[in-house]
This record gives C-alpha cells, structure tokens and sequence, in this order.
C-alpha cells in the first residue's frame, strides 16, 4: 500500500517509498524589521515555515511538515491549552484541562499547504507526552502527571486539534508520543490516543527510542504507520512482517540520525534501508529520519533529507 500524494502536478505522484519528515524543521524566524513586529504587521514565523517548506520540496521530500517552527512540541501547545500554564519554560497544571477555543496549528498548516501546493502532515503532540512533560500544581484537580484523567483530558483537547486539520483538508494526522519508550503507562497512553484518532484517514504514531520492550503493545494503536528511529536503536529486531501486515500498518523506517549533525553518506542510508526491506518488505516502509530535525543546522538537515531521498530511489530501483 502506497499514500499517493496529491500535488498540482501529477507527474510527481508517489509511485514507490513514501518519503516523509517527523515533524521539525531548524529554520529561524525573521525578525529582522522591528518596527513591523512591535505594530504587528508581520509574524516572523511565516519566514521560517516558507523556508522549512522551500529545503523539503528541493530535497523531494514527498510528505511534508509546516516545520514546527514556533517552538518545542510540548510548549507549542501548552500555552494554547486552557488548564496548563508555562513557568520558566516549564507546563504547569493549573486547573482542568478544555480544549482550547482556537486551534494551535490550524493557521500554520493552512498557510503551508498554501504555499506547499501539496498535501502536509498534520502533527499534534499526545496526550502522554504532554502529560508527563508537565507538573501538577497543588491545587489542579489531578492527582498526579500520570492521572489517567489528565491524559484522557488532554486527548480531548488534542481531539479538537486533529477535528480542525482534517476539516482544512488535512488526510494525515501523526500523533508524537516519544515518552511511550521511556516506561510509562503505555496502555492508558494507547487508548487515549486511539479515542483520539477514530475518525483520521490516515492515522500516524511517532514513538522514537527503543521500543523493542512495547512494541507488540503498540500494534494495539488503531493507527496506518507505527513510526520509530532505527539508525541507533535495533528496533528492527522485534518488529515482525506478519504481525505488521495482520494489523494492516507499515513502519516509517527512521534511517537517518537526527541528533548527529555529521551528514551520512547515500551509500549509508541505502544499506539501512535494504535491511528493512529484506526483513518488512518494501511495500511495508516509509522512509524518514528517526526524528525532528530541529537540533541540527539547516545546511545539516537539508543534507540528510536529499541524501536519504536519494538513497531511497536508489533502492527502490534494485528492486524494479
């Protein structure tokens, strides 16, 4: 099963991997017109999500990101989400968590699919994530950053996120639930974001680090693509063809480090590819880097993007 990727031109349809990004983007806002900002007249993130989507495209990057520009995935949201205040950069739980009257990433993602002129990713963090990113202040109504009632609370929050993107057009949705790999509760974690995701076309989870220890757990997520970070992490070794294709989902195949700005070689990639196509099956994989971008320089990013599209049509074509 290929996503075939709507684009004005439709030479350009995906007719093998699915290249895609997790999500961020190390693009900087403009902030060089002062006088604009102060009246605001300008958003100087608008810039950075131009740019973000500018380096994807010429890399060929198929499934593209708006770039997360305008801050980390937890405070992006947060500041947005009434109950949560951010103190010195840090969530606090205040009070009980609604969903927010406007959307956080609505107006971004519009502006770059705008611009994209095809399809974009709509990402939005997981309950969990944000959950236990955040402390709980005495006098909020939850016992603690693993109330099951805090997550479930904010995946009705994030429900309403998802609920805007996909009304804007929006047929991929990938949820980020890093913390899943780090031991927490990832069977309440699981059914808050299966409640999330129920009506989503095509469903995405990105859980990064080693998830050999759940990942039989995580094939209980209703989703399409189970995404995770294989380039330093053997995650390949618990991950079975049969049990992928009785449930229906393929992997997105992390293949390039997205922590190490040292810029892997096409030769690499390919090598790291062809061991997930020997064991899943190319039909089986999407191809992106383990995770955001966003610790890297752009000149890095961008280099690790052409090089692992690159890399992929070079395997995709010892296969035809």
């Amino acid at each position: 099963m290929y996503y075939e990727c709507e684009e004005e031109d439709t030479t350009n349809h995906v007719t093998g991997f699915v290249t895609t990004v997790v999500g961020s983007y190390p693009t900087k806002p403009d902030v060089s017109n002062v006088y604009a900002l102060i009246k605001g007249e300008k958003d100087p993130f608008r810039s950075a999500i131009e740019e973000a989507i500018k380096d994807q495209v010429n890399a060929g990057v198929q499934l593209i990101s708006d770039g997360q520009v305008r801050a980390d995935f937890v405070t992006l949201f947060v500041r947005n989400i009434p109950g949560f205040k951010v103190r010195a950069g840090r969530p606090i739980v205040v009070d009980r968590i609604t969903p927010p009257e406007k959307p956080t990433t609505l107006d971004d993602y519009i502006f770059a699919k705008g611009i994209a002129k095809r399809d974009v990713k709509g990402i939005v963090t997981g309950p969990s994530t944000l959950a236990y990113a955040s402390v709980v202040d005495e006098k909020a109504p939850y016992k603690s950053n693993d109330d099951p009632e805090l997550i479930y609370d904010i995946a009705d929050a994030q429900a309403m996120e998802i609920s805007a993107l996909m009304k804007a057009g929006a047929k991929i949705i990938q949820v980020d639930e890093p913390v899943f790999s780090v031991g927490v509760n990832v069977e309440i974690g699981i059914q808050a974001v299966n409640k999330m995701i129920e009506a989503v076309k095509t469903p995405v989870v990105h859980v990064c680090g080693d998830v050999r220890n759940i990942f039989k757990k995580l094939l209980e997520l209703n989703v399409s693509v189970l995404d995770h970070e294989f380039t330093n992490v053997d995650n390949l070794s618990v991950i079975e063809r049969e049990a992928i294709e009785a449930r229906n989902i393929q992997i997105g195949y992390g293949c390039v480090d997205s922590n190490d700005i040292r810029v892997e070689p096409i030769e690499v990639i390919e090598k790291r590819i062809r061991s997930a196509v020997k064991k899943l099956g190319a039909e089986n994989i999407w191809i992106d880097p383990d995770c955001g971008l966003r610790n890297l320089t752009r000149k890095a990013a961008f280099a690790k993007l052409s090089n692992m599209v690159k890399a992929a049509k070079n395997v995709e074509r010892g296969i035809k």
